[in-house]
């Protein structure tokens, strides 16, 4: 094995230095982009050449360390956040909360350095005591499996031997704990419907087929005509959406409620009534800001004012609450709604998090088991003559 460094002469008494590899029988050629003046070398130029040289002996180490199966202590000196930022770019751009993992860890270690080294247990608790100084239990948890993924492919790139979250105890590590999530109760989207509020007609429209979906935001804002599909199964019409989640960015294909298809149908009566050229189904809720979010603002702004009319708690008013709320009516309601038919509809890819709806579940349990009569039993309480 050999790495050599090389010269080629260009214009104007000018070199350019590249690598010379030979290496597992191959033998090829790395330009480095480094140009000198070797007819007359200025200090800048022996300066560069120090610098070509430099770069000629870290790549033989880096083949060295591929040859042996060695971890590149290097790599591991890197600074962490800048990585972490590389990490984000080359994954979904959809996780919003990396980003917000990002800022945190940014305001944490302030403008020094992150190496991998120093991201140890004593480090990883302390990091987690700041941010939980700002957001709740389960939040704060979000972001640390955030850092625990990243820190899983960075073993995976032989960056670090191992994962320091994986040296935490676990009775040490933040927990999931369980939160109430709110659901409106089929009464209660009735009282909504009827409870008059000046604010667009599609947000009502929008929140409501939310409601009767599971859609996320993410999801409904953007739902095109396109994506709605009609089938003739077994002589009646069958409504579906076919769309990929923002978020998984999985191909869902979901069957509507006929609460749903309604809304559908109204809007497209509105459609040919106005003459609405628009590919989405709900255009005035459309996020024309993707990075500020600014619809989605306005849109939750008007959900509060709703809420506020209807008297429902304005902090409940909000899409998730929808997407809840689906889940918890087809439980609740339905008689083939379990919870392996809601990960299904609410497209989880794993049932664990459709576990949150267990406690709706066991309810219809106790009402089943309630539902059983009573014998006669005067015969069995009888005292023994």
């Amino acid at each position: 094995m050999g790495v050599y460094l090389r010269e080629k002469k260009v214009s104007g008494g000018q070199v350019s230095y590249y690598l010379d590899i030979y290496h597992n029988k191959a033998r090829w050629y790395e330009f480095i982009g480094i140009h000198i003046n070797k007819t007359h070398p200025t200090p800048e130029d022996k300066d560069k050449k120090r610098l070509a040289q430099e770069i000629r002996v870290k790549r033989e180490n880096e083949l060295i360390v591929q040859d042996n199966g060695l971890i590149d202590k290097s790599k591991r000196k890197a600074n962490f956040i800048s990585w972490f930022e590389k990490f984000i770019k080359d994954k979904s751009k959809n996780n919003t909360h990396n980003g917000t993992t990002l800022a945190h860890l940014k305001d944490y270690v302030g403008n020094r350095p992150l190496p991998f080294t120093a991201i140890t247990v004593e480090w990883i608790k302390g990091f987690t005591k700041y941010i939980q100084g700002f957001v709740s239990n389960n939040t704060s948890r979000l972001y640390l499996m955030n850092m625990f993924s990243a820190l899983e492919d960075a073993v995976r790139q032989d960056i670090i031997i191992k994962n320091p979250f994986r040296l935490i105890p676990k009775h040490e590590r933040v927990k999931q704990m369980d939160t109430y999530r709110h659901a409106y109760s089929l009464e209660q989207l009735q009282h909504l419907v009827e409870t008059p509020c000046n604010i667009h007609p599609q947000i009502k429209q929008t929140y409501l087929f939310s409601c009767f979906t599971g859609l996320r935001w993410s999801d409904v804002n953007k739902l095109k005509w396109s994506e709605v599909i009609v089938k003739q199964i077994d002589g009646n019409e069958e409504h579906f959406i076919y769309f990929e989640q923002k978020k998984t960015e999985a191909i869902e294909y979901v069957p509507l409620s006929d609460q749903a298809v309604e809304i559908i149908k109204h809007r497209q009566s509105e459609l040919l009534e106005y003459n609405d050229k628009s590919p989405y189904v709900f255009p005035f809720i459309k996020e024309y800001d993707e990075k500020n979010q600014l619809m989605h603002k306005r849109v939750n702004r008007a959900l509060k004012k709703w809420a506020k009319k209807a008297g429902f708690e304005i902090k409940h008013m909000h899409f998730h609450s929808g997407r809840h709320t689906f889940a918890t009516n087809v439980l609740e309601n339905c008689p083939d709604g379990d919870l392996w038919t809601v990960s299904k509809l609410l497209g989880h890819k794993n049932i664990n998090s459709t576990q949150i709806y267990a406690h709706v579940r066991d309810k219809k349990k106790s009402a089943a088991v309630k539902a059983l009569p009573k014998l006669k039993m005067n015969m069995i309480y009888s005292k023994v003559a």
